[in-house]
């Protein structure tokens, strides 16, 4: 009887053994499962994400912060680049036969948040004008924009802003301002620098900022046209 209990209790002791070990191997299977699972989680949030910013970059906007000069006038941070098409006005007078019509006026917009630096008060476009230059590149050199924003219509999307960029804030108030530069060619580079300073009395870091330019859709009718012919 005693061997008979001895083997009964050593067959039950292996029985649960195996038990046991067969809960354990089931659990880690679960367990590398469900981390399995929240990998593939967090890999498909990453690429969601990623894929969210590339679409918003390709909006045309650019981002806050992305651009930004400290100058001897002002301290600029630019928020956003736009474009903006002037329609011509229609003439009072017919035109000479001949002579080429007036087409539209292409500019480039800028939005940016200005910190009067200087000890005078001062106005957003006049300091802009005197530390940064819009310019397009061309073969034969570089060509500098003139500031537009005054011909902005009056139903321009953002005429509160362009409206504040000629009003004259003081030394150390800011303020969200736009100005237009052109007539932009968009097939050449449009590029945003800061101007060279020899008067002042700190080293500044310049600017060098090129400004992606989408072809107007004059020009695109007119190749079109000129591919057909």
């Amino acid at each position: 009887m005693s061997l008979r209990k001895y083997l009964l209790a050593g067959g039950l002791s292996s029985a649960l053994l195996l038990g046991a070990c067969s809960g354990d191997s089931g659990s880690e299977e679960t367990s590398s499962e469900e981390e399995t699972a929240t990998e593939e989680e967090s890999t498909e949030e990453v690429s969601t994400e990623e894929e969210t910013t590339e679409e918003e970059s390709a909006d045309g906007s650019t981002e806050s912060g992305a651009v930004a000069f400290s100058g001897e006038y002002g301290e600029y941070e630019m928020t956003e680049f736009g474009q903006h098409t002037i329609e011509p006005e229609p003439a009072e007078e017919e035109t000479e036969e001949g002579a080429e019509e007036p087409g539209p006026t292409e500019l480039v917009t800028i939005e940016f948040e200005f910190t009067n630096n200087s000890d005078v008060a001062t106005s957003p476009q006049e300091a802009f004008g005197l530390d940064l230059a819009v310019r397009q590149i061309t073969e034969g050199g570089e060509t500098t924009l003139e500031n537009l924003t005054m011909d902005l219509p009056e139903d321009f999307e953002k005429s509160d802003e362009a409206a504040a960029s000629s009003e004259r804030i003081d030394s150390g108030e800011t303020v969200t301002a736009l100005v237009a530069y052109g007539p932009v060619d968009t097939e050449l580079e449009t590029v945003l620098q800061s101007r060279e300073n020899p008067m002042a009395e700190e080293e500044v870091e310049p600017l060098d900022y090129t400004i992606e330019m989408s072809e107007s859709e004059t020009t695109e009718e007119e190749t079109t046209e000129d591919s057909e012919e």
